[in-house]
């Protein structure tokens, strides 16, 4: 029998659901990753969110977007009003890849990304337990439905070939 878990690669725009002992991992960057854990379901989604907003309202499964990212979770996950406490939120990403000189962060994708994450989710009333976001760096997000676990590690930024000597 195979030992190694299912681990489940969640790439720019999508969302994907796990159970049964499968993994769920992404790569971010200015990408917002938004995990929730269902422990008493065993079960757990992530998405990798491109953008804050989709400029025109659809009810596609998708993780392009925020907002449209969660309602896929709800969807997928099969998540009711009354569901909403039980469920534990992650997220993380948000870095600033692009212009690491910049003084406003808010200004740049990461950050636009986070805040139409922390409004969509407060909206919806859902328990954040864990925020990791911003900087210079990459993340990389694992999360286990095995154990309803997750782990968040910094990506270093890449220095300037010219700086290396």
């Amino acid at each position: 029998m195979n030992d190694v878990k299912d681990v489940l690669s969640v790439h720019i725009g999508e969302v994907k659901v796990a159970r049964n002992g499968e993994t769920l991992k992404a790569i971010l960057g200015s990408c917002v990753g938004i995990g929730f854990i269902w422990k008493r379901k065993s079960m757990c989604g992530l998405a990798h969110c491109f953008l804050p907003e989709n400029p025109e309202k659809s009810f596609s499964i998708s993780g392009r977007y925020v907002d449209q990212a969660i309602a896929s979770l709800f969807a997928l996950m099969k998540i009711r009003p009354e569901d909403v406490a039980e469920i534990d939120v992650i997220f993380a990403g948000g870095g600033n890849m692009t212009n690491p000189d910049a003084a406003d962060n808010s200004k740049l994708i990461g950050g636009q990304n986070l805040s139409a994450a922390e409004r969509e989710l407060k909206k919806k009333g859902m328990k954040i337990v864990f925020v990791e976001y911003g900087g210079c760096q990459g993340r990389k997000v694992t999360i286990d439905s095995a154990s309803c676990t997750y782990q968040v590690e910094a990506i270093p930024r890449l220095a300037n070939k010219g700086a290396l000597k």
